[in-house]
């Protein structure tokens, strides 16, 4: 009987669990809305988005941010934010507000600039890449233009053989190493942008021993074929040269506050325990200045696909051959990290209904 009465208490709950799914069911089919047309809405909304847009517009806006250098934490960085804040209220946002960030930023030095030399056996320069970009026209009278140099490069001034290692990548080495017999300790390593980020390649080679890398964009990868480079086409000119960090932080943020907001109130690390710092001098050339550097490289010729788009044969190296033999590569990198205060602008739309904030954001 025991058993009986379990079984039939069992199947009164699962009738009634069942019953108020049912219920529940049946109401919200009913009360579902009828007339709702999310698929003409949305083409509405969509349709009069692109209509917004205006070649001519996105020209204007874009010229307008480009036009003048706003490197982060300058004083023209903050003004292109507080202009920033201001249209945004003109478009209709509620409230607009720049809330600042002190971070770890860096910052060539203005008194000694960075380049990449080759010297001769008794050490004075004989080749120095370029200091700055050639000037396009109608840029002639705009100052404070950041020269080349990669941001959070170690300073220093290392001295030794230039060994080309293409890309930088993990295989990349592992081939140079295990296959080719071309050990980079102790080397000044140069390789091409391209297949992975920078900040890899700095890491892969300060693991193999270098003690410098420079990098360079091979036309190969940064231009398209039967276009002019800049300012006539859109191709990267010969002088160009790419920047940018080259922090290893995994998405972890400031150096000096990894994972936390970079606020007055939160723990900042010192300077040496900063976290994804490269240990070495970094510093990026444009591929005419590439071309000097590897044009007379000596030792073994490289895979067919380590070959870029210069006229050289992209030897692997070390060091340079017949007379060039005795030179060497010395870098000059005087790069300074310091905290700066940057802000993040943030706008707020207010709901109407169940009112939550909506923001857009930028930081400068």
């Amino acid at each position: 009987m025991a058993s009986e009465d379990k079984i039939i208490s069992w199947i009164c709950r699962v009738t009634v669990i069942t019953a108020f799914f049912l219920i529940g069911f049946i109401i919200g089919w009913f009360a579902r809305p009828t007339t709702v047309n999310h698929g003409h809405a949305s083409k509405s909304f969509l349709r009069d988005f692109l209509d917004e847009m205006q070649a001519e517009n996105i020209k204007h806006h874009l010229r307008k941010f480009t036009r003048l250098p706003h490197l982060a934490g300058t004083q023209q960085n903050l003004d292109l934010a507080e202009q920033i804040g201001a249209e945004w209220m003109e478009f209709g946002l509620d409230s607009v507000e720049l809330v600042p960030y002190d971070v770890l930023l860096s910052y060539p030095n203005k008194t000694r600039p960075n380049y990449i030399s080759v010297v001769d056996n008794l050490g004075n320069e004989i080749f120095n890449t370029s200091l700055a970009e050639p000037i396009p026209e109608g840029y002639e009278d705009v100052t404070d233009i950041v020269p080349p140099y990669s941001a959070f490069s170690a300073k220093g001034q290392p001295e030794d053989e230039l060994v080309y290692v293409n890309y930088g990548r993990t295989e990349d080495f592992f081939k140079l190493e295990r296959e080719l017999g071309i050990n980079c300790t102790g080397k000044i390593v140069i390789a091409r942008y391209g297949k992975i980020f920078r900040g890899n390649k700095v890491k892969n080679a300060m693991l193999a021993g270098a003690k410098g890398i420079v990098l360079f964009s091979d036309p190969a990868d940064y231009c398209a074929e039967g276009v002019e480079p800049y300012p006539k086409g859109w191709n990267l000119p010969g002088g160009g040269a790419q920047r940018g960090n080259v922090l290893n932080l995994n998405g972890a943020g400031d150096p000096l506050t990894p994972g936390y907001p970079a606020k007055e109130y939160t723990y900042r690390s010192s300077m040496e325990d900063a976290v994804g710092l490269p240990g070495i001098p970094v510093h990026p050339i444009g591929y005419d200045d590439a071309v000097l550097l590897l044009q007379h490289m000596g030792g073994p010729l490289p895979p067919d696909n380590w070959k870029g788009s210069l006229n050289i044969s992209y030897r692997l190296g070390p060091g340079f051959m017949d007379r060039f033999k005795q030179n060497k590569v010395r870098m000059n990198i005087h790069t300074n990290n310091q905290v700066t205060r940057i802000y993040n602008v943030i706008g707020w739309i207010r709901g109407a209904v169940e009112p939550g904030d909506i923001t857009s954001s930028g930081l400068f």
